[in-house]
Order: C-alpha cells, then structure tokens, then sequence
C-alpha cells in the first residue's frame, strides 16, 4: 500500500471533468462536491502540499464514500479513487483512538470470537477426489456458511475442492485505513498458498475476490460461477423460482451470473432498475449520516420491490448482510450459491 503523498501523480491527473459527480450516490443526494472523488482530491490535494491538516471534518467526507468504485471505472484518467481513499484514511487511522478500538473490536470478536463461534454450525462436507483441484477461499463466508454449496457445485464439474482454513480477506480493515491488520491477513493467505502450492483458487465473495486477487499474480483467483459456466453446468431447479439480483459493486464477471440465471431450468430472473448499483453497505455503520444513507437503501429497496419479486439474490456477504438489513421483512435474501444447492 503506497502512502498518500505517494499518490501525488494520480491525484494531480483528475482534469476535473465532473463525471465522477454523475454516478455517485453520495453526490446525487447531497450535491455536495466534498463527497465525491473530484472534490475529494482538491482536499487531499491540500493535505500533501501541507496547506491543510487530517481533520475530523476531512475524514468524515472519506467516511461518506461507499468504496463502490463507481467513479474509477467512469474515469476517463482511469484513477482507482478506492485505493487513494484508503490510503488517505490510513493518515486518518495512524491518529485516531477511536478508529483503532474499532478495528480491535472488529478484528477479535466480530472476525475472532464471532466468526469462531459461527462456525460450530457452518456446514461442511468431504469434497469427492479428481484431477482438478482448487482450493476454496471461503473467509467469513465460508466460516459461516461452510463449504457445502461450493463442494457440491465443483464436484459436478469434476473439481476436487481444497478448504484450508483461511480468515478474513481483511477488506473491511483496508477501507478504514488499518494496513497492519489489513497485512497479517494477506501474509496469512499467502503462507497457506504456499503450503498447499496449488495456483486456482475459488471464492464465492465479490469483495473477497477482489482483495484477494490484489494479494499475488502468481495465483488465479475465479469467483465460482466462471467454473460454472466454463463447464457448461445446466442446473435445474426443483420448483419454479422467480428472483431478482443485486450486482455487487466488486464483482467483475456479471455475463458468467447472468448466464447461469438465465440457463437455469425453472428460474425465472427478473433485472430490477439499477441491479448494480450500490447497495450502501458502508453506509451501514454511519448512523451520524442516516440521513444521507437512508436515501441510499430506501433506491435499492424500492428497485427490489418494484421487481415483483420476493427472492432477491447476490454474491457478496457484506451485500447480502445489508440486504437484509433494510429488507424490513419485505423479500427474502440469498447468497446465489446457496441458493443453487438447496433448490437444486
């Protein structure tokens, strides 16, 4: 991870265009250029040249940012904003008390002691044995949910499936700045790679797969859909289903999703306006800006419901957690994997 200053160039390179402003959904509901990434860098612009301070008032414009990247992939100068944020709140982090309780909590009793205890009812099988193997990346979602639905859906692709025992990809440290955490867990994946010394790795999880493929080129990283759809895996459901989907913003490979929901026997797939756009999962924990990121949810929720169905289905955790949030009871969340395995 580089330091801020060492983002001199890239920040230096936004024209100042105002793209950015027509696909935040920060900026669409404050119109305040503060909150998306052009304002931003005329800030962080200021805090390298020693013309302004790591405030509180600056780090909560940072704080406001989903981290759904929508700015970067609409950037004609092609700048990854994430990366500069993260980095920026890596200052931030170095000063702050309360951002450092917040990642011991997090790290010990919500990916410690909570993840910990999840898995004592996470389910998980024996994969069967074949030429090809993987090996599958589950971390929190696989300490929850276990290895069940990925085993079964690779081993009818004739995939033998490995599932050491990983943590957390560390994103959620990332996104606030803690870059020592955000490194034991990337050095922890690394040491179990090379354990193993297999290349293919799977996950199930947009952001897992994300940060994961930023850890080393040497390993190739699919998300478990791209196995799907390489080997022509025709699923049919045992009852007639009709869904919708929410596109994580991490995710990259949505013609290998859509080609799945669309190849399914007995799945009817609804797209609901605005399928990928962020759900406001970041938004979750900003309680002092609700009404800001209420405004978020209230546009997804009113798409999923506008549907006209009661199945809404992603692959991400952190989506499917704030899915679920705000669902009020309205529709059913699942991840698409699972879903598969227990209608199948």
């Amino acid at each position: 991870m580089k330091h801020l200053a060492e983002y001199k160039e890239e920040i230096h390179s936004c024209s100042k265009c105002g793209l950015c402003q027509s696909v935040c959904p920060v900026y669409k509901i404050t119109g305040n250029d503060c909150t998306v990434s052009r304002g931003m860098f005329i800030m962080l612009k200021g805090l390298i040249r020693g013309d302004l301070k790591m405030t509180r008032k600056l780090n909560r414009y940072l704080d406001l940012c989903l981290k759904c990247g929508a700015c970067s992939k609409f950037c004609p100068s092609d700048i990854d904003v994430v990366d500069i944020i993260a980095s920026a709140k890596a200052e931030y982090f170095k000063q702050s008390f309360f951002e450092k309780l917040l990642s011991f909590i997090q790290k010990n009793f919500v990916f410690g002691m909570g993840i910990n205890f999840l898995k004592l009812f996470s389910h998980n099988i024996k994969s069967k044995k074949f030429e090809k193997k993987v090996i599958y990346f589950g971390g929190c979602s696989g300490g929850i949910k276990g290895n069940r639905a990925v085993v079964k859906l690779l081993n009818s692709c004739n995939i033998e499936v490995i599932t050491p025992n990983f943590k957390c990809c560390g994103i959620s440290f990332y996104v606030r700045g803690d870059m020592d955490n955000f490194s034991q867990y990337k050095d922890s994946y690394l040491q179990i790679m090379k354990k193993y010394g297999i290349k293919d790795v799977v996950t199930v999880c947009a952001s897992c797969e994300k940060t994961i493929k930023g850890f080393s080129d040497e390993i190739n990283v699919k998300n478990i859909f791209e196995y799907i759809r390489e080997n022509n895996l025709k699923l049919k459901l045992k009852k007639n289903k009709k869904v919708t989907f929410h596109k994580p913003c991490n995710i990259d490979n949505y013609e290998d999703i859509k080609w799945i929901l669309d190849n399914t026997e007995n799945l009817e797939y609804i797209e609901m306006q605005d399928y990928d756009k962020c759900c406001g999962l970041n938004g979750i924990s900003k309680l002092n800006e609700y009404k800001i990121m209420s405004k978020v949810f209230r546009d997804k929720y009113n798409n999923i419901i506008n549907s006209g169905t009661k199945t809404l289905l992603t692959s991400c955790l952190g989506c499917e957690a704030a899915l679920k949030f705000y669902s009020l009871g309205k529709y059913r969340v699942d991840d698409f994997t699972e879903f598969l395995v227990k209608n199948i």
